[in-house]
């Protein structure tokens, strides 16, 4: 739209200069008019040197996975080509759109394969670990990929052929976008405020919350639902 008006600014400038008796815009105005866009590619130019908009968003891969991706934007939509907005991104998480235990339906593009609106339909779960010791601790006292069966769930996972994990690492701007995504489907997710989350280093966490640290009940063998993620290796 910004680029529409400076086309017709333009387009009256040239038609004015065609017909210099027509009162459409004075000697002065033109002339100002006249620097402006002469001196646009330049302010253009330092426009899109003088930094971007970053932030995150979810995408929906339409195919039982969402991607939380990362981006820029470049640019301004006023400036013409090749200064134009540009966008840049870059997937950080892919994470798995069904909570573990329920079914995805690839028609419609949900989680109600099994079970009812009552449990979640089926969405299940799973301990830290049978018992609150150190039994399932791998070697640095995280969930073992084998012996806990929250993190195991997601370990075993073959959704997409992905290699899936709880592992995830919280920051305030990207659960945010997480966490608003998940409350528009709150209809079949567990996302109220005491449903929690296993993490992979045995803390729990609430989707629902908007800080950036893990928080919840941390008693190894309590039950809590499990999420699964697959880490981009080059974030």
């Amino acid at each position: 739209m910004k680029y529409l008006i400076l086309v017709l600014l333009v387009s009256i400038i040239v038609f004015s200069q065609c017909d210099s008796n027509l009162p459409i815009v004075g000697k002065e105005e033109k002339s100002e008019m006249k620097k402006f866009i002469e001196g646009l590619p330049r302010m253009c130019y330092f426009a899109r040197l003088s930094g971007s908009t970053q932030g995150y968003k979810i995408i929906d891969n339409n195919d039982g996975t969402i991607s939380l991706v990362s981006f820029s934007n470049i640019g301004s939509e006023f400036c013409p080509p090749p200064f134009g907005k540009t966008e840049s991104t870059s997937v950080v998480y892919y994470i798995k759109k069904c909570v573990q235990g329920q079914v995805y339906r690839q028609a419609q593009n949900d989680c109600k394969g099994t079970g009812t609106a009552a449990n979640y339909y089926n969405a299940q779960k799973y301990q830290g670990c049978p018992t609150n010791d150190t039994a399932c601790d791998d070697s640095v006292g995280n969930q073992s990929k084998t012996l806990s069966p929250a993190r195991a769930s997601c370990i075993l996972d073959t959704t997409k052929g992905l290699s899936w994990d709880n592992e995830y690492s919280f920051s305030v701007g990207d659960k945010y976008k997480l966490k608003e995504y998940l409350l528009t489907r709150k209809d079949e997710l567990p996302i109220t405020d005491t449903d929690f989350y296993w993490l992979y280093n045995f803390g729990s966490t609430n989707m629902n919350r908007t800080g950036g640290s893990p928080a919840g009940p941390s008693n190894k063998n309590l039950l809590n639902y499990v999420l699964c993620f697959k880490k981009q290796e080059n974030e």
